[in-house]
């Protein structure tokens, strides 16, 4: 790869933005070499630049005196485009390689490794005074290797009729960027590139990178409004849309293509807003005309500013180089009579560099925005911050409605009452007596029978169609009578199959508790939801890109739901607990870092804010004082109604249908055993029965 030669023909580019026609070029002869130097301007050309510049209003005369200009500018030597080119040596040169004889411009290429080894990247300037100490001492080298280029060449035929010679690899031989500052403040661009693409770096086409922010001299930062008006490619209109990605936005094309090996010119449409600052007399317009984000050397950029008024601008300058680099030299700034300004770079860009044109522009030239432009300016800062912290006070505020709401006692659910559930919502507990409860009740439904003999206790089974159970029961009970058995003693040998029973009604009717409380707060735990969902739709509906943000803010809620879910979740092992504890704030944190990409990061805060009171508000009302407590006030109430009653209870059947509520609300001293309710009183058969569990 040699870079020189590579710097010499991007300088034979010229910049045209119109569609070109490209073919492969070998140059083998010197014939050949010397029709091709002839389309190199000499040195009259070269100081031609300085000429006076026409009429700015007379657009056909200010695009030919751009043309000549470009076509003068200085070459210097390359920096690092061995990742933008891509080059395939000819054989002429491996032979020479294979000798051990390397070329002039191998050398400079290894010197400048080698400096990027031992110090870091090169400076442009040191580069250009030692290629051309190089060319002096070197002359008749350099001639010799012109004559055989190493690397395939392409004449590139331009509409003016010339024929120029571009290296055969990907680059950009040519950007031209026509900026109109219009009196609103609003920025037009129209961007013409030329690139040469071999389907590598360029495989899915270009994207224009554009930055998401405009920050003043003091660090004040604005978010830039992008519209898109149209993207051309060689003349015909693509459709494309704008893309948010960390401080950039990306015109990008709507549908994915395949750009085959080719020249291409691209033309970019866009209006952009809020890109001026005002300060105290004049405002200031800056622009990198390049982007400094394309992984592809530049061989030309340049661009014109039609500015608003008929005053000419106050100040006009133009940088080049990397961020902390940057330096006026080889460059041009051509000045109109009135409200044009031409610039220029005089040198290729290497990748990462940037052309950075700042001008002062005098306020008269520009109108005051009215009330309704400020008023959507300040959406387009603080809505998502507005927005999340109106949804936040709804979500608090529905919530305190719903518990004040509470208090009216009205329930469009209810709650199936078995002994063990009212146990559950009196005492707040699952045990023993809750499983003996459940047992009455099979023997209530005639499933089972309790039988005692001396100190045995038996189930015995007496249905193998149990209808009127549900799942959970159902299992409850094939695991006290498994594989058709149908006798069970009540003893150690079968105390697991009376564990699997118990956790079987426990898990039933914790999850009966679950559900209940989810249907009462379904309604306001919908609301709730509703309310995120349109605070990430608003916010979305103010970024370029409503679909991305929109699902990049959903995805990010859901993940930080599921995060908070694992913090309040208590897992059994202590070191899991931990460490799912530690892991889930990680995430949270991260998630909150890549939503604070799209939106401020206060509202970040309030999204995470919202999805905890969702969580916490639910878990609040799921409390045995939250949305159960009237179902709680109806078990006692149940308990004293059994008391009142006791007398004309235990006088008939009825004692039958209440024995399992008895028994689990701990009662049976109330309800001694007499003759009329001997052949089925099983309370103190229970009792010795929960003993033995």
């Amino acid at each position: 790869m040699k870079k020189l030669f590579l710097a010499i023909c991007f300088s034979a580019c010229c910049l045209f933005p119109h569609y070109l026609h490209a073919a492969a070029t070998e140059l083998n002869s010197p014939m050949e070499l010397e029709a091709a130097k002839q389309q190199i301007p000499d040195a009259a050309t070269l100081n031609a630049i300085d000429e006076e510049m026409p009429d700015p209003n007379d657009q056909n005369a200010m695009d030919n005196y751009m043309r000549e200009r470009f076509k003068t500018v200085i070459i210097s030597d390359f920096d690092d485009v061995n990742n933008s080119m891509n080059i395939q040596h000819s054989a002429e040169y491996i032979a020479k390689q294979t000798e051990g004889n390397k070329s002039t411009f191998q050398k400079i290429y290894d010197e400048a490794i080698n400096r990027i080894a031992h110090g870091g990247e090169p400076q442009r300037a040191d580069i250009t005074q030692e290629s051309n100490d190089f060319y002096q001492k070197q002359a008749s080298n350099q001639k010799e290797e012109w004559e055989a280029p190493d690397f395939a060449v392409i004449n590139l035929d331009l509409p003016t009729g010339e024929r120029i010679i571009a290296p055969a690899k990907e680059h950009i031989p040519y950007l031209f960027s026509r900026i109109e500052i219009m009196p609103t403040g609003q920025v037009s661009i129209s961007e013409t590139i030329t690139v040469v693409a071999n389907g590598q770096k360029l495989k899915n086409g270009l994207s224009r990178a554009i930055p998401k922010y405009s920050v003043s001299r003091s660090g004040v930062r604005n978010k830039i409004a992008l519209t898109i008006g149209s993207v051309e490619i060689n003349g015909q209109e693509y459709p494309h849309r704008p893309e948010e990605k960390d401080d950039k936005i990306y015109i990008v094309p709507t549908q994915d293509y395949v750009l085959d090996p080719g020249v291409y010119t691209y033309t970019f449409n866009y209006i952009i807003d809020r890109k001026l600052w005002e300060y105290d007399d004049f405002k200031e317009f800056y622009w990198d005309v390049t982007g400094s984000s394309w992984n592809l050397v530049i061989a030309r950029a340049g661009a014109s500013i039609k500015l608003p008024g008929n005053s000419p601008a106050l100040g006009q300058t133009v940088l080049l180089g990397y961020t902390n680099l940057l330096t006026t030299e080889n460059t041009t700034i051509a000045k109109g009579d009135d409200n044009t300004l031409g610039f220029a770079s005089k040198i290729p860009l290497f990748i990462g560099e940037g052309m950075h044109i700042i001008v002062s522009l005098p306020l008269a030239d520009f109108f005051a925005p009215d009330f309704n432009r400020r008023i959507t300016w300040f959406i387009e800062d603080y809505g998502n911050l507005i927005f999340s912290i109106l949804g936040l006070l709804a979500i608090l505020i529905s919530y305190y409605l719903s518990w004040k709401g509470l208090e009216k006692n009205e329930q469009k659910y209810s709650l199936r009452k078995t002994a063990p559930m009212l146990r559950s919502l009196s005492k707040g507990v699952f045990d023993k007596i809750s499983f003996g409860a459940f047992l009455l009740d099979l023997y209530r439904k005639n499933l089972i029978d309790i039988q005692k003999e001396g100190d045995e206790i038996f189930l015995v089974k007496k249905t193998d169609t149990p209808e009127t159970l549900n799942k959970n029961e159902r299992k409850a009970l094939d695991d006290l009578f498994p594989h058709k058995e149908s006798v069970l003693n009540v003893n150690y040998q079968n105390n697991l199959k009376l564990k699997r029973a118990f956790k079987f009604i426990e898990k039933d009717v914790s999850q009966k508790l679950k559900r209940f409380a989810l249907k009462l707060n379904l309604g306001y735990l919908c609301f709730s939801c509703s309310m995120l969902l349109m605070v990430i739709l608003a916010t979305a509906a103010l970024s370029l890109n409503f679909s991305q943000t929109a699902l990049v803010l959903a995805s990010c809620c859901v993940t930080i739901a599921f995060y908070i879910w694992v913090l309040n979740h208590k897992f059994k092992s202590v070191i899991l607990n931990w460490s799912s504890k530690f892991f889930a704030i990680f995430i949270i944190l991260f998630t909150m870092l890549m939503m604070s990409i799209y939106v401020h990061p206060l509202t970040t805060l309030f999204y995470v804010m919202m999805i905890y009171a969702i969580f916490a508000y639910t878990a609040i009302f799921a409390k045995r004082n939250g949305l159960i407590r009237n179902n709680i006030k109806e078990a006692q109430e149940y308990k004293s109604y059994l008391l009142r009653n006791a007398d004309s209870i235990v006088l008939g059947r009825d004692f039958l249908s209440q024995q399992a509520y008895i028994f689990a609300f701990e009662v049976g001293d109330k309800f001694p055993c007499n003759p009329n309710i001997q052949d089925y009183y099983k309370l103190d058969v229970a009792a010795e029965l929960i003993k033995k569990l």
